[in-house]
């Protein structure tokens, strides 16, 4: 399993928030005159912020013992909205547990859980 797109289980809830920022370096003269540059190569910062709403505790526990496997190190995401695969990497993630009724009159009660997390567009060498 993966966030690549090939499990439906691990298809994050919409909306789903994209944010892109420029890393630039700027040099602020007195007479109101600014001069930017940007900063690297690769100065294009892209983060998701996704929420994997109300999953099983199986699908909870398989998520993050994935992040937890990753080490730090990137991996493959494809973007629902966009279809676009990139490599990203996960530093933090939050779960969120609740009771759930399920069936008629919400006769059976369930453990469901929801992933929070933000993955960040990984760039070079992604180990």
């Amino acid at each position: 399993m993966a966030f690549d797109g090939t499990d439906k289980e691990w298809c994050a809830a919409l909306p789903a928030q994209s944010m892109t920022s420029r890393r630039l370096r700027t040099a602020q003269f007195g007479d109101g005159y600014a001069q930017r540059i940007l900063d690297g190569i690769n100065s294009i910062e892209r983060r998701f912020s996704l929420r994997f709403e109300m999953k099983t505790s199986t699908v909870i526990n398989a998520m993050t013992a994935y992040l937890e496997a990753q080490r730090g190190n990137a991996f493959p995401f494809r973007d629902q909205a966009t279809g676009v695969a990139y490599q990203v990497w996960c530093d933090d993630w939050t779960v969120d547990w609740q009771r759930a009724r399920f069936g008629v009159n919400g006769l059976r009660t369930e453990l469901r859980g929801t992933l929070s997390v933000e993955f960040t567009l990984a760039y070079g060498v992604t180990a």
